[in-house]
């Protein structure tokens, strides 16, 4: 019996997708570009700007940015298991996920997998506790709108003394970064504002306002490839 009924219900979805032009996007994927690329269809409420391209993500090519991302071996494996878990879950999203390290055993001790706040993420009572065990930590977490390290992601390198950082991309781009210093927010955005008002781009923008940042030598950040 309820083998028929799942059987019946999958011939009803089929109905219902041949005779709409899937409005919401549920139901399967979709072509894109001349690259002929295949992602997710949008379902309802997702963001087209967000999505992933998985076939990208689960890619030697993208999976070869890792095996010398850091000195560590196992590291650099669980750095890509994160980074592919993590894109996969908030695909067509703009909330982030983040994991935190610890940079010798290579094993995940706290993540924040939850969050509901948009290009955010607020550390739980259980994480704080937690970091608080280690002193050695490496932390990835997702940019949904795939821009470099944010001032607030070197203010919190430096406030919580991680070894580093990465930020993985929704567009598959990767981003290592550390930070001895406080960055102020303030000069940061100004940096930033100058920039796009000699037309650069807000990507372009902000790698320049980090270069510029970058030369107290308190920050680095670069392009893992």
């Amino acid at each position: 019996m309820k083998a028929a009924i799942f059987i019946l219900k999958w011939i009803l979805l089929l109905l219902f997708c041949s005779k709409s032009v899937d409005k919401y996007g549920e139901c399967g994927i979709i072509e894109v570009g001349s690259d002929n690329v295949a992602l997710e269809y949008q379902r309802y409420g997702r963001n087209k700007n967000t999505l992933v391209n998985k076939s990208y993500i689960d890619s030697g090519e993208y999976k070869r940015k890792f095996d010398n991302i850091t000195d560590n071996p196992y590291v650099n494996k669980t750095l890509y298991d994160c980074a592919k878990k993590a894109l996969k879950h908030r695909s067509g999203t703009e909330f982030e996920d983040m994991y935190f390290i610890d940079a010798y055993s290579g094993k995940i001790v706290a993540q924040e997998v939850s969050q509901t706040d948009k290009e955010k993420v607020v550390y739980s009572d259980k994480t704080e506790s937690t970091l608080k065990l280690y002193n050695e930590i490496i932390t990835l977490h997702t940019h949904p709108n795939s821009m470099p390290p944010s001032a607030a992601d070197f203010n919190s390198a430096f406030k919580n003394k991680y070894q580093k950082g990465f930020v993985v991309c929704h567009n598959g781009k990767i981003f290592g970064y550390t930070s001895i210093g406080e960055v102020n927010e303030s000069l940061y955005n100004l940096y930033i504002q100058e920039y796009m008002s000699n037309g650069k781009s807000e990507y372009d923008a902000q790698i320049s306002a980090l270069n510029e940042i970058m030369k107290n030598k308190f920050i680095d950040f670069w392009e893992v490839k």
